[in-house]
């Protein structure tokens, strides 16, 4: 039987400007036909980069406003392997960025 794809959410909240993460970012573990969905708990704008030369989900670069969320889908054909990315934001003080990792497990039930 063919796996049936997951969404991943992943909250993210800044405090004394640091990413605190809930849900997922031990491990951001995903298998193609997967859905990522990134929550920034605090009211600011915020942006996700995945910083590859062939992006393995079906954006490579998303911009939010406050309260927004973003979506991203892997690929069915993504190739397996780690992927870096980049989330950031700003505070009163200036950019916040931080740079967790995706891994892409090869495909099951196939």
């Amino acid at each position: 039987m063919e796996r049936q794809p997951v969404e991943h959410v992943v909250k993210v909240q800044i405090k004394d400007r640091e990413f605190i993460y809930t849900g997922h970012m031990e491990c951001l573990c995903v298998y193609p036909g997967d859905t990522i969905k990134w929550v920034l708990r605090n009211k600011l704008p915020y942006f996700v980069i995945i910083k590859a030369l062939v992006s393995p989900l079906d954006i490579s670069c998303k911009i939010t406003g406050a309260g927004e969320e973003i979506k991203a889908k892997v690929y069915k054909g993504a190739a397996p392997g780690i992927y870096a990315y980049a989330i950031g934001t700003h505070d009163e003080k200036g950019l916040l960025i931080d740079d967790p990792d995706i891994i892409i497990k090869p495909p099951k039930g196939r």
